[in-house]
């Protein structure tokens, strides 16, 4: 399976990594886990029936678990992954729906 970073993925993940260095390294271990089929996370609902996960990421670069890492959104289609929104759970508690169904039709094709 092929996976895909949005732009507003790319431009969320630099932003992170200005003050997380290592952020990088930690989605790509959710690409590795991706490319090879898996899915973690948990199942959103109310995304139109689309196939959209909401994955929890260690932060290496804080030293911190999953509760206090990166949050990423992505969409499971016919043919890619994509991952279109990330951010810190230290810096943004969670994001609303509404922002994650505009980004979706905004960014996501599949």
């Amino acid at each position: 399976m092929q996976v895909i970073l949005t732009p507003k993925f790319r431009s969320m993940l630099k932003k992170l990594g200005k003050t997380y260095r290592k952020v990088n390294d930690d989605v790509e271990t959710l690409i590795a886990e991706l490319e090879t089929g898996e899915r973690p996370g948990v199942l959103l609902q109310g995304v139109g029936g689309r196939e959209v996960y909401k994955v929890r990421l260690p932060n290496t670069s804080a030293r911190i678990g999953k509760s206090g890492g990166f949050r990423v959104h992505y969409h499971v289609g016919a043919e890619n992954v994509s991952l279109f929104l990330i951010w810190s759970k230290s810096q943004v508690d969670d994001l609303p729906l509404a922002l994650t169904l505009q980004v979706l039709e905004e960014e996501v094709f599949d």
